[in-house]
């Protein structure tokens, strides 16, 4: 258990959230665990197969091109891990992944950081992304209209981090929930 008494640390740091809440003196949102859930995607895993998660992936899968190969509201968690940057309209597949997404749904995505090296190194990365890219993307106009009709975004951010080894390797975590606007 961590105490700041007048300011003064005591106790022990024994994972990263008593790290964060030390140097920042502020909590870090909990992530929300996909243990309890029911369908879960693994978007373009490659060779990272995550237990329990249904993998989709090229050639299979075109995330480019391909609906989601599921009903509305029917998948609990996604995972997109080094995948978004490497499409030529990422916003296509969000709004597959707001229209699965069941309420309470989670998205976890991980993409290189823009101004990293690890952002620039390799070729296929055609889109980067800040903390701002979801705030933009969920808030603006010009991204809510599909096929002519206009979208409604479900999506919020709950957690979003800048977090690196080195600063030429950040990553951008992000956790979305799906909330049903009211």
């Amino acid at each position: 258990m961590i105490k700041l008494n007048d300011g003064m640390f005591s106790g022990s740091i024994k994972n990263i959230e008593d790290f964060f809440y030390v140097g920042m003196d502020r909590e870090l949102n909990k992530l929300i665990n996909p243990s309890e859930c029911k369908k879960k995607l693994n978007l373009g895993g490659g060779n990272k197969e995550i237990d329990g998660f249904i993998n989709l992936q090229l050639p299979e899968w075109n995330a480019d091109t391909d609906e989601l190969p599921f009903d509305d509201c029917s998948v609990s968690h996604i995972y997109a891990f080094h995948f978004l940057e490497h499409l030529n309209n990422p916003v296509n597949l969000l709004m597959e992944c707001n229209r699965v997404l069941m309420n309470g749904g989670v998205m976890n995505i991980l993409v290189p950081y823009y101004s990293s090296q690890m952002a620039h190194q390799d070729l296929d990365h055609k889109k980067f992304f800040s903390e701002n890219t979801w705030r933009m993307l969920f808030n603006n106009k010009y991204y809510n209209t599909a096929h002519g009709i206009i979208f409604e975004w479900g999506l919020e951010v709950v957690f979003n981090i800048i977090i690196g080894i080195e600063e030429r390797n950040l990553v951008l975590l992000t956790q979305l929930i799906k909330k049903n606007k009211k």
